[in-house]
Order: structure tokens, then sequence, then C-alpha cells
């Protein structure tokens, strides 16, 4: 019954990558003004792009990133065209990184059988693997920006949702470091970046309570972080970052900007001053911008747009309205679900996860939002839809972490 219902769930999301299809593209971003510009048409064959799970190859200029688990392939993009290199099928791996020392890449290959996942090594042309080391406790994974790669060392480096701090040896897969973050319960990281001209390992530190953002740096040894500066309000969402070695810069993106939309914020490594705040041009409401990085070779930042004005696979005026938004998202308390509901139908939303199984239901909604909590859902991926008795209103998925 279960693969019957993930089927079901499979088609479902066909259907409205079908009707409702959104081009996606690699671009390039100026972080001083937030101009951007796509450096080629818009990849075929993708359905979504999970968010900030990405790599980049400095050595060919070469994007590297997973579609959807509905349809789960590896994506290595030419930036300076937009041009498919590779796209195989892959299993359950995330959390990419790129060694440009050796050239090779990495990931963590989540096994829910077993409850665990594992480092490997992955060829990007065919999507086959190794495996390197024993396997590492836990089977849940955040999403992209909370790991990255010390080229100095050869370690991969990523936070586990119970804040333990893994360094792995990128040889042998054996655990180097696995510190618990030294964090108060007021404070999360946002995300990480690894400055491979100084060895130092950086974070950006969201305190709650001061309801700032502050630029740290961890001892990946202790899980200890430092503050640098006296924090900036810029930030919330998003979930990646970029070091541009060069200039000692730390530059990330985000959403819910007061101007609506997504900036891109650029931070001092030696004061954690911000020396650039901008917005990120000639978007709409429902376009997003993830997966910043940044090519130290070239002196660029690229990241994934995510156009939700691309021309659509029949007219507007069939579809049902797509628009929700689920803010923030990831989350790991709550959220708001937000739709269009102009006539204030009645509607119903439905939550399931991927296997297909309904785990929560909320019924009689007459408003254009609702909170969505936790509660005692696991951490992971989960779609929803919205519908009213006479049509589906919006589809989409959130990540609890």
């Amino acid at each position: 019954m279960k693969n019957i219902k993930f089927v079901l769930l499979l088609l479902c999301f066909y259907q409205v990558s079908y009707l409702y299809s959104q081009g996606e593209y690699v671009v390039e971003i100026d972080k001083t003004n937030g101009a951007f510009i796509k450096t080629g048409l818009a990849i075929t064959d993708i359905t979504y792009i999970y968010p900030d799970d990405r790599t980049y190859d400095e050595n060919t200029g070469t994007f590297i990133f997973a579609s959807s688990l509905v349809n789960h392939s590896l994506f290595s993009i030419n930036v300076s065209d937009g041009s498919i290199i590779n796209n195989p099928t892959i299993n359950s791996i995330s959390l990419f990184e790129f060694d440009n020392t050796n050239s090779k890449l990495y990931g963590l290959e989540q096994d829910n059988a077993t409850n665990s996942k594992h480092f490997v090594l992955i060829n990007p042309a065919t999507g086959t693997l190794i495996q390197l080391g024993d396997s590492i406790p836990g089977s849940a994974m955040y999403g992209g920006g909370l790991n990255t790669f010390d080229e100095i060392n050869h370690s991969y480096i990523f936070i586990d949702p119970s804040n333990i701090l893994y360094s792995i040896n990128a040889t042998n897969g054996i655990i180097i470091f696995d510190p618990y973050l030294s964090l108060a319960s007021s404070e999360s990281i946002a995300n990480l970046a690894f400055d491979n001209s100084s060895g130092i390992l950086y974070a950006l530190l969201n305190d709650y309570n001061a309801q700032k953002f502050f630029l740290v740096t961890i001892d990946p040894a202790t899980g200890i972080n430092t503050r640098i500066g006296s924090g900036t309000t810029h930030g919330i969402g998003g979930g990646s970052a970029a070091i541009d070695k060069v200039n000692q810069h730390y530059s990330y993106l985000y959403s819910d900007t007061d101007e609506g939309g997504f900036a891109i914020t650029t931070l001092d490594l030696a004061t954690g001053n911000v020396v650039y705040n901008s917005l990120v041009q000639a978007f709409t409401a429902n376009d997003n911008f993830y997966s910043l990085k940044y090519d130290n070779v070239q002196g660029k930042s690229y990241a994934i747009h995510w156009e939700t004005n691309t021309v659509t696979q029949v007219p507007k005026s069939e579809n049902s309205n797509p628009y929700s938004t689920i803010y923030p998202n990831p989350f790991k308390q709550n959220a708001i679900l937000q739709f269009s509901n102009s006539k204030n139908e009645n509607c119903d939303i439905k939550i399931y996860n991927t296997l297909g199984e309904l785990i929560l239901e909320i019924g009689n909604i007459t408003t254009d939002r609702v909170k969505i909590e936790k509660g005692t859902i696991a951490n992971g991926l989960y779609f929803f839809r919205i519908q009213s008795d006479k049509e589906i209103i919006s589809k989409g998925n959130f990540i609890i972490e």
C-alpha cells in the first residue's frame, strides 16, 4: 500500500510540474548591487531543485547539484553557457561538496532502512558511488548550506540535525571530530563556509534573542564559536554562503527582506561588518534564488534562479492558482503557509512524507494562511496539497530541521 501511495504522490507532482512549470537557470550575480544575468537557457528535465544543496568545480567552471527526490538526477552545468554536461540518475544522496585540489565529488548517502548515512565518493558523469568509512549514525539530514569542505586538510564538514559538527577524512571516511555545537537555546547556525586560504571555518549564527545574525568562527574540534563584530539584521531564510578568498568576504543569500524577494549580503571576514547588502533585481513574488557559490578562479558569484514566469505548458487561464509560500523554509518548530484564497473557500491541507503517507491534515480553513506546527513530526522533507471542494489550489514542499 505504501508503494501505491508513493506512486500516486509522484504522479500528482508530475502533473503539477507539467501544469505549473518553472524555469531553473544558472545565474551570475553581482554581489555589489544584486544585478544578475542568466548564463544560458532554462535547464531541461528539472522539476525542482533541493534548496542550497549544491557544490562548485572551480577547475572547470561547473555547477553541480541534484534535482528533486521525485526526479533525482545529478546535474553538472557549464556556467559559461548554461549547458548540461552530465545528469545521471543517483541514489538518495545530498550535501554535495567538491574538492578542487583533487577534482573529486563527495556527498552523504541516506539509508532510512538502517537509520544511517554514509560518506561517499561520487562519479558526476555516471552517478556511481563508493562508500568510504563506516556508517554515520542517524538517517535525518539537514538540507544544503550546513556543509562545506576543508581543502587544506581534505576533510568534509557538516552539521547533523542533532547539532553535531562532523569532520570526516575525505580519503578514508574516518570521522576526525564530532563535537556538539556550543550553542545557546536561542541560537542556530544558518550556513557554513570554509576559507581555504586561511584554514578557518566560518558560519552565520542566528541569535533569536538579539534578533541579529553574527559572523562567527567555529573550532571543528570543539564546536565552540566566536563572534566577529556586532552583528547585522540582514538575513532570514535561505541557507547558502560562499567565501571570496581574495577580498576576504563572506556572502550569503536570504529571503523575506523588507522590500520582499531575495537579497545578497556580504560581510568582511575580519570585522563582521556589512560590505554590501543588495536586493537581487528583477524578480517576481514567486521567484527564488538558491545555492550561492563563489568562483575564486573567475572572481564571480553564481546561484540557481527559479523563475516562475517561464512559459507554462498550458495557458494560465486553465490553471488553478498555483501560488503558495511557506516561511520560514526550512523551519524548526512552526511556519506560516500562505496561499491564494480570495473567495474564502473552505480548504483542506494535507501533508505527506516521502513515502506518500498522509501524516497531517488541517481542515475547514477559510483564510489564506495557516500555521504548520512541527509537534511530533520527525525532521525531513514533506509535501503539502491545498484543496478546496472544487479544485486543487496549490502544492509544494517544505523541510523540517
